[in-house]
């Protein structure tokens, strides 16, 4: 007996094929397949049960079992006996129990094992031709097939990459072109293909294949292509093996400023003790050089890691549940959008191979060996090196203890100053005196002394380097005798621990500062990592030490190698290392001063905050988070200290940076800081109405629709409690807004109404009308909305382009477009919601707004002008945010128009301006657009890529809405690709994503996508099940095209669909 699973699924019975239509049951062929896949072709009865029957009871399930195994058995034994096939044995089901049956899919398997061993070009050719094709393409979407499937197909992608680099280059061409289409981003057969092309003689093609390929992974992944392959790239465009410089492997290890000296036996002894997927946790005092050594052992590794080293600092992360997040964005991720952020950093980690750095563990053990332990089980191929005072205690884990530098003998310092100079501790002090005192060196009348300097510090880096500090102005000897006090009066020399010895050089140190220094040293204790000159101006001067004076005192601490200078842009940041950061802040504590600069430091970032805060903005509203990325640790400590002392500056706070917080995807953390500061300031005021709304806008970024109704009416009572008549008005439309959200549409025609019957200000009327034609346009009533928008850009009109922002631009995320002769819902916007703008923008946003309906009424060359003129409108103001968006809505129209070469420069601009936004959540967007306009021009394989690789960016920060967006995206790439069982596995998928997340119109038309889908297919279970889901949820909305569409769906009972108002 014979089985093929290659290319199709076909039994030979003694040289003969088994028809079709002896396979009476669907399930007896599966299980067939099933066991065919197995690894001993044997597989338990419960698995069976599950993988087959996963929703039936057990005895049902078994009952059903035992019937496909007499199916399966009576058709593959045909007329002969039956022994020993399909039998079911201590709950083991063996395809044969007399021996395995020949699967060419293990055929193939042995045959590539075999040709990868032996390398030779005719094993090679011989496995590849046993590849008859991918794995049963009629299971293509059970999920007990696709991963083996995939499988597959990678190792015969390696195979083809063999054997092209020993084949001639005819035969090496169709192997790549082969591997090529089935992973265009197959990274050994691109090289290929780049080297064969340049053996031909066509370079100029050679390296267009090359741009090509980065440009496709920063388009999809935000990296560059490997190592390796930039390294090909760079020879071939040189021309010149000789002057060839190595490609920059990936990594964000900061450039070493001072040598690193004396630990070349570690280094050794790190490289030998990291194992692939382990972790080493290197141990030591603090200043006995742990970081240092991990950053220099890393740098060393750069080749080593195809997916790079990085390094995170972990000393300015305070909360435990942070220390993720923290990892994630060290890596360059996007913070987690759901709860569990541990489990999506590992999600993403899987399929890497890189190393991890992760410095500073020893105030996170538990949390550091959480994550590791965490990372070890799910990320095989990435491999942890940790530095914390204490192990992390986490499974598996392999600890180095960083000893001192060698020092010398008690007798040594009358010896050859030339040898004593290649001893570690005094090179690194010679080293580091020459960064103050250029020209220093050892000689016979200092040598003693800096033998005594080198021993009394017992070898610890960070004291050496900052006893040499003191040599611009001191001399060896001189400090000598001055540590040799400072240490005596912790007792005597043999007593001292090394943690003990550090702690003295450092107070000797600060002793040694002047007054000025003294106090702005222990005043920068409050900065949370980083800080800038300005805020140093602006926290730490007083009376005592003028504004003035901070940039001097500064630069005389960083020459004394307290506080440590480094580079972002163009611009000049300062920190302290976490042990002096430790000692300052014991000696501001000691002075006194710890709550008065804590609360300086927290008015400080709140005025930073507040700058920045767009809801506070006039005229024009101009958005750049980002700004605020590289002090989002003093702003969490800002935070964290207004929460313990003052709840009403907590409240400010919050409220002024959520809108950071959900440009830069800080959903859960941005709510729970909410949470906490709503808890602790329960009285109302204005600013806790804010609140509210905000955490509602985060709440429905995550899918947690259900909050939106208690929150919008919280909020509500909260303005009208404390808040002035104007207050009150704007947060009733406000309230309005969430509710459009969760399809409360009568409510929200009521709130409209009742804002135009009271104050008839501009403002107040222009937002009024906009929130009743979002309404229309949930009803889908094109005409209503198209006469409020109208009526909304009338009395935009007339409001004072330099007002504050008062009208909240929302977006409509699905709308419906044309393909072939159907229109199907896409997924273009996610529903922005919480931006605020003036009159200026908020033409603008009514002039897309108007856009969408006219594509509801069908009328593309209407569509098509408004959003045009929204992109003009846009264009002339300062506002990129604005512009991407209404450059990603006309992308798409011109898409709908088969307009493909303006709707792909179009959608690329959107893409652009959104990338250097920051925006994460419209990147996705446009990336999926760009997938939709590409599957509709005809490119069906960069449709799909493009589409797939908006899901994976979504799954991987847990994004329920951009989930199910862009599973629907993908749903219509295979419309446009007339692969309607993918289409229709997909909308199944699609509906189960939004069905959670509470958004009822999303749910009414994939569910109503589903039934139409069903209906051509003749499966009228699931038309039934979809239809009627879609038809109830149509009617609560009074959508108008989604009932006519359910009206023509041929449901059992006709009484529960009836048509719809034209």
């Amino acid at each position: 007996m014979q089985i093929r699973l290659l290319g199709e699924f076909k039994v030979d019975r003694d040289g003969t094929p088994v028809q079709a239509r002896e396979w009476r049951l669907r399930k007896a062929r599966t299980l067939v397949k099933l066991l065919a896949l197995a690894p001993d072709q044997r597989m338990h009865r419960d698995v069976l049960l599950d993988v087959l029957w996963p929703d039936r009871p057990v005895a049902s399930a078994a009952n059903n079992l035992h019937q496909a195994l007499h199916v399966a058995r009576r058709v593959l034994a045909g007329d002969g006996p039956h022994a020993g096939l399909m039998e079911l044995h201590d709950d083991v089901v063996v395809l044969r129990a007399g021996g395995l049956v020949d699967v060419d899919v293990r055929h193939f398997e042995r045959l590539a094992a075999a040709a990868r061993a032996d390398g030779g070009l005719a094993g090679l050719r011989a496995a590849v031709a046993a590849y008859a094709g991918d794995l049963l393409p009629e299971d293509r979407f059970e999920d007990w097939a696709a991963s083996r499937r995939e499988e597959l197909r990678e190792l015969l992608c390696e195979l083809l990459v063999e054997l092209a680099a020993r084949a001639g280059a005819a035969e090496a061409g169709a192997a790549l072109q082969r591997a090529l289409a089935i992973d265009p981003r197959h990274e050994g057969a691109v090289r290929g293909l780049m080297r064969l092309l340049a053996a031909a003689g066509r370079r100029p093609e050679a390296l267009a294949r090359y741009e090509r390929l980065r440009d496709d992974l920063r388009a999809d992944l935000g990296s560059d292509p490997d190592p390796e392959t930039r390294r090909l790239y760079r020879d071939l465009l040189t021309a010149d093996q000789d002057g060839h410089r190595p490609a920059t492997p990936r990594h964000n290890l900061a450039p070493a400023l001072t040598s690193f000296v004396g630990r070349d036996r570690e280094i050794a002894d790190v490289h030998r003790l990291l194992t692939p997927g382990g972790l080493l946790t290197l141990t030591g005092v603090g200043g006995a050089g742990k970081t240092r050594l991990a950053e220099e052992a890393a740098r060393r590794l750069l080749g080593a890691y195809p997916d790079g080293v990085w390094f995170a600092d972990l000393a300015r992360v305070g909360d435990p549940r942070r220390v993720a997040d923290a990892v994630a964005a060290a890596l360059g991720l996007d913070p987690a959008a759901g709860p569990d952020a541990l489990r999506t950093l590992t999600g993403r980690l899987a399929p890497t191979t890189l190393l991890l750095i992760l410095d500073n563990c020893e105030h996170l053990l538990a949390a550091c060996g959480n994550l590791a332990g965490a990372i070890r089980r799910a990320c095989p191929g990435v491999t942890l090196l940790a530095t914390s005072r204490e192990p992390l205690h986490a499974p598996g884990e392999v600890t180095f203890r960083v000893p001192s530098l060698a020092v010398p003998g008690a007798a040594e310092g009358a010896g050859d100053p030339e040898r004593l100079a290649m001893l570690p501790s005094v090179r690194l002090f010679l080293d580091r005196s020459r960064d103050v005192r250029p020209g220093f060196g050892i000689d016979a009348g200092n040598a003693a002394a800096v033998v005594e300097i080198c021993r009394r510090l017992d070898g610890i880096p960070l004291a050496i380097e900052l006893a040499a500090a003191r040599m611009s102005h001191l001399e060896a000897v001189e400090i000598a005798e001055r540590l040799h006090g400072a240490l005596s009066l912790l007792g005597r020399r043999g007593q001292l621990t090394r943690h003990a010895t550090l702690r003295a050089t450092l107070e000797w140190s600060h002793a040694l500062l002047a007054g000025d220094e003294q106090i702005l040293l222990r005043r920068l204790a409050v900065f949370a990592g980083g800080f800038s000159l300005p805020s140093a101006e602006r926290v730490c001067a007083d009376e005592r030490l003028p504004r003035g004076e901070i940039l001097d005192c500064l630069g005389r601490i960083a020459d004394k190698s307290l506080v440590q200078i480094e580079r972002a842009g163009d611009r000049s940041r300062y920190r302290l290392l976490e042990t002096i950061r430790q000692l300052a802040r014991e000696r501001l504590t000691e002075a006194g001063e710890a709550d008065a600069f804590d609360a300086a430091h927290c008015r400080h970032f709140l005025e930073l905050a507040v700058g920045n805060d767009p809801d506070r903005a006039s005229g024009i509203v101009v958005e750049r988070p980002q700004v605020l990325d590289i002090d989002h640790d003093n702003l969490r400590a800002a935070l964290g200290w207004a929460v313990r002392n003052d709840p009403g500056r907590a409240l400010l706070l919050g409220v002024s940076l959520w809108r950071y917080w959900l440009a830069r995807g800080h959903f859960v953390e941005g709510a729970g800081w909410l949470e906490r500061v709503l808890a602790l300031a329960p009285e109302p005021s204005p600013d806790r109405a804010r609140a509210l709304f905000a955490l509602a806008v985060l709440e429905a970024r995550r899918g947690r629709s259900d909050r939106l109704s208690s929150l919008g009416a919280a909020a509500l009572a909260a303005a009208e409690r404390s808040g002035t008549p104007a207050d009150a008005i704007q947060a009733r439309l406000m309230r309005g807004i969430l509710l459009v959200g969760v399809a409360e549409i009568d409510e929200v025609e009521r709130v409209a109404e009742a804002a135009l019957a009271g104050d008839g200000t501009p403002p107040v009327a222009a937002t009024a009308h906009w929130l009743a034609a979002l309404a229309a346009l949930f009803r889908e009533d094109v005409r209503t909305a198209g006469r409020r928008f109208a009526a909304c850009l009338r009395h935009l009109s007339l409001v004072d382009p330099a007002a504050a922002p008062f009208l909240p631009a929302v977006t409509f995320c699905m709308p419906l477009a044309p393909v072939g002769a159907a229109q199907v819902p896409v997924f273009e916007e996610s529903w922005l919601l919480g931006r605020r703008v003036g009159a200026v923008q908020g033409h603008a946003y009514a002039l897309s707004a108007l856009g969408y309906v006219r594509r509801l009424a069908g009328d593309l060359a209407g569509a098509l002008e408004t959003t045009g003129r929204s992109v003009d409108a846009f264009a002339r103001i300062d506002d990129d945010a604005g512009l991407a968006h209404a450059l990603n809505h006309l992308g798409c129209v011109e898409r709908d128009a088969r307009l493909f070469d303006p709707a792909d420069r179009h959608l690329r601009e959107a893409l652009r301006l959104r990338e250097r936004l920051g925006d994460r959540r419209g990147e996705n967007l446009s990336l999926a657009n760009l997938g939709l306009l590409s599957a509709a021009a005809g490119d069906l394989a960069e449709g799909r890529r493009l589409a797939r690789a908006a899901l994976d960016r979504g799954e991987a920060v847990d994004d329920g809405p951009g989930v199910g967006g862009a599973l629907l995206n993908l749903t219509v790439v295979e419309l446009y690709a007339g692969a309607r069982d993918r289409a229709r596995a997909l909308a199944e998928q699609t509906v189960a994503a939004f069905e959670p997340q509470g958004y009822l119109r999303l749910v009414a038309w994939t569910r109503l996508l589903a039934a139409e889908l069903a209906r051509d297919d003749g499966d009228a279970e699931a038309l039934e099940r979809h239809g009627r889901a879609a038809d109830a949820l149509f009617r609560r909305l009074g959508a108008r095209i989604g009932l006519r569409r359910c009206s023509a769906l041929p449901l059992s009972d006709a009484k529960s669909v009836q048509r719809a108002d034209s």
